[in-house]
């Protein structure tokens, strides 16, 4: 059984498995070896992903969604059409699409996965994750960090090799760093930081910002406040589109062009547009921004108690790392040459495979790995304090540093605070070591756990035990003691605030199902009903109606999911045709 290696990413996802003791890459049905992460519901009503939606974003903005993985984790809904989805949804469309790819590409069932995210997502963004793929039929096997995955890639490719590497993540749309030491066949993270919020995205922004600065400064009017809303929309996708290709050509051209034919009308008069623009153009409009992930590679080294010369090698994997600055500037970060016998974009789905493979015990033992990842969060509880002389609540107390090593578990004492207290309240939030105060975005339960039948005593003197436990996957156990009777609580926070219930999940997976099976059978079917719509252009009145009649049976049972009805009528169609053609 193959356990399916899976990069979801920002703005496009690959999967690979393990053939033979090597990661290969799995293509997709239309042979691309990575997909473009986007969702679409198209004029006939079909939800479609990946490129043929990418195509059509420019035509069909307002019912196309790009960049779902920041809104992962939060519990904003997402309209289509006239329907409307959770991020964990429409991930899981995603994962179905390449779910059913790999099925494909390997003649066989595919029911587990692991899938990655950056090292810096939160407990809900994992949660998530871990739902879109339970949604999409898949079992997931571990949630895996990117950087670690390529980490584990970098590895399995250099045997015996004792080493401090840098693993510089720039993404579609987010960042991360790692520091890592390979030591043989163990691979033990040492330290994480990042940035879910900004990625080569980012970048077209800033692209897309400088268009209509060209823009304004020609014609003496924004770029994007003229016209009908859905022309405002769909000229938006226009220019983010072209702003994408002309940053990729950058990286290999020193200039490139914004050509955008009939882009609007504007006082009765269509406007092209056609711009030039210099890589040192757009190293100075993007300096800034890519300077900012410099800060986190500072965070990251420093936690990890090293000096930049004594890292040895430098992978940088995310299709943004294409940028020459970005080489430019990590390399003269840590004055020394980049590697570059890695695939960027291909790199983390790699990892996930071969993290897979380990899993199912797949691989030699020469070529096995132990893997040791960290906490990307801090992880504590608030508590009550006095400050000046006055007792304040809300301050965040440490229970769980982050980039301590996973799995880890850490205990805490705490007192009762009030004479006669017999209940105390546990919230658990996640932050950063230096927060004074929790921050209530960040709390990962929606409502604390509660340790009751605290005996009734004087205040100070009841104590109770809390202990955290963060596993390799991102699950969160707490654990209550109460000292005096022995008595404990323990909750595993598998729900929390964002993220769907198992009702919820149910419905969805039902629904994904649904809608794959009326997209796949209509998918299908387009061929049959083409013909036979050609067919009754040409065909005598009555033998019109037969085949009207034939096409709306069809399409109905297509509506209703019946796929034995879809394979009857589809054949009735076929004679239907065979008789008037002959």
């Amino acid at each position: 059984m193959t356990i399916l290696g899976i990069d979801l990413g920002t703005t496009n996802s690959a999967m690979a498995y393990v053939k033979n003791g090597q990661p290969e890459m799995i293509v997709n049905s239309r042979g691309e070896r990575t997909t473009p992460s986007v969702f679409q519901k198209n004029i006939n009503g079909e939800l479609v992903v990946g490129s043929v939606a990418k195509n059509q974003y420019s035509s069909l903005p307002e019912q196309t969604v790009l960049e779902i993985k920041r809104k992962m984790g939060t519990d904003e809904k997402i309209t289509v059409g006239e329907t409307s989805f959770t991020p964990e949804q429409i991930s899981a469309h995603f994962l179905k699409y390449l779910k059913q790819a790999a099925e494909d590409f390997l003649g066989e069932k595919i029911t587990e996965a692991v899938i990655t995210v950056p090292a810096y997502f939160s407990d809900a963004q994992r949660k998530a994750t871990k739902i879109a793929g339970e949604i999409a039929g898949l079992k997931v096997e571990r949630i895996l960090n990117e950087p670690t995955a390529a980490a584990i890639a970098y590895g399995l490719d250099h045997p015996d090799s004792e080493k401090n590497i840098i693993v510089y993540d720039l993404g579609g749309g987010t960042f991360d760093i790692s520091v890592v030491r390979l030591d043989k066949n163990l691979i033990e993270v040492k330290a994480s930081a990042g940035d879910n919020h900004l990625g080569g995205m980012d970048l077209d922004r800033l692209l897309v910002d400088w268009v209509a600065e060209q823009f304004a400064e020609q014609y003496d009017v924004p770029l994007f406040s003229f016209g009908e809303a859905s022309e405002i929309t769909q000229r938006h996708a226009r220019v983010k589109l072209e702003a994408e290709n002309v940053k990729k050509s950058l990286s290999s051209e020193l200039s490139a062009t914004f050509n955008l034919p009939f882009l609007a009308v504007y006082e009765g008069k269509p406007i092209s547009l056609d711009y030039t623009i210099t890589r040192a153009e757009f190293e100075d409009i993007v300096r800034s921004l890519l300077e900012e992930t410099l800060v986190h590679v500072d965070k990251a080294i420093h936690d990890a108690k090293l000096a930049p010369d004594a890292i040895d090698d430098i992978i940088l994997i995310g299709g943004a790392t294409r940028i020459p600055l970005v080489q430019k500037l990590v390399e003269a970060k840590f004055e020394r040459m980049a590697k570059k016998d890695i695939n960027p974009d291909e790199a983390v789905a790699l990892g996930a495979a071969i993290q897979g493979a380990m899993k199912e015990d797949s691989l030699s033992e020469e070529s096995s790995l132990m893997v040791i990842d960290v906490c990307p969060y801090t992880l504590g509880t608030d508590v009550l304090r006095i400050v000046d002389g006055k007792r304040q609540s809300g301050y965040f107390d440490i229970l769980i540093r982050r980039n301590e090593p996973l799995p880890v578990t850490a205990k805490k004492i705490y007192n009762t605070v009030n004479d006669n207290q017999t209940t105390i309240d546990i919230g658990v939030y996640q932050g950063d070591d230096e927060d004074a105060r929790v921050n209530d975005d960040l709390r990962i339960t929606e409502t604390p756990l509660i340790v009751d039948e605290i005996p009734e005593n004087a205040a100070g003197k009841e104590k109770v035990e809390i202990m955290f436990r963060y596993d390799v996957n991102g699950l969160i156990q707490i654990e209550a003691t109460v000292l005096s009777t022995g008595r404990t609580i323990s909750q595993v926070l598998d729900a929390q605030r964002g993220i769907m219930s198992a009702r919820q999940v149910k419905e969805a997976k039902l629904e994904l199902f649904d809608d794959w099976e009326k997209s796949k059978l209509a998918s299908e079917m387009k061929g049959v009903i083409r013909r036979a719509k050609k067919v009754r252009r040409n065909a005598e009145p009555q033998q019109a109606v037969q085949i009207e009649e034939a096409i709306q049976q069809l399409e109905y049972a297509i509506q209703e999911t019946d796929v034995e009805l879809v394979k009857a009528r589809e054949e009735a169609l076929l004679d239907l045709l065979m008789e008037i053609i002959e």
